[in-house]
């Protein structure tokens, strides 16, 4: 049992912390996350700053750089069909103000602070700023490498993160589409007297 012990942290030191995958924090489209064809978000965000992020030392601990986020959020624009071709209507600039990470543990949260700002481009005005907190637990059954976990809750929490500003934003610009559907149940039948 000792043996085993020893072993399993002599493969944990030996791992290397690798950067959180762009494509692995996209927020996917949903029935909350479409917009109309009328929205005026439709092809009209640009990216901004983004800031906050920081390299992963491959010796230390994976982390978030401010590169991957941008590109984790242009992408999630893109395939929401909120991405501006060129100006754009508006602005968004991001900070992650705080990825909270443990030590150790066999279940790894992480949580990510992000800060964005909306601004609308023609008014210089800002229609748009949240502090979003979200969580992400990536269990042992997830990666055996403690390495690869906060990899992995890295991506979720930031995933999750971006997922809320979309949601966030289509309830305040685009209120239609952000309402849910009616039940797809048969309700063609109704009462009828005789």
């Amino acid at each position: 049992m000792k043996r085993l012990a020893i072993a399993v942290c002599a493969i944990s030191l030996a791992a290397c912390a690798s950067a959180s995958d762009p494509g692995a924090m996209l927020a996917e489209v949903s029935e909350t996350t479409i917009i109309s064809d009328e929205s005026p978000l439709r092809s009209a965000v640009s990216m901004g700053d983004v800031t906050g992020g920081k390299e992963t030392n491959p010796l230390w601990t994976s982390e978030v750089s401010s590169e991957d986020f941008a590109e984790a959020l242009r992408q999630s624009f893109a395939a929401h069909a909120m991405l501006a071709t060129d100006a754009g209507d508006y602005r968004l600039d991001a900070n992650l103000e705080k990825l909270k990470q443990p030590l150790a543990g066999f279940n790894i949260t992480v949580t990510s602070i992000v800060n964005y700002t909306l601004t609308e481009l023609a008014t210089d005005e800002v229609v748009f700023e949240e502090t979003i907190e979200e969580a992400y637990t990536a269990k042992v059954g997830d990666a055996f490498m403690g390495v690869k976990r906060l990899q992995l809750a890295n991506e979720g929490s930031i995933k999750g993160n971006i997922t809320t500003l979309i949601e966030m934003l289509i309830q305040q610009f685009d209120p239609m589409a952000a309402e849910p559907m009616p039940p797809s149940g048969d309700d063609s039948e109704s009462d009828v007297t005789s």
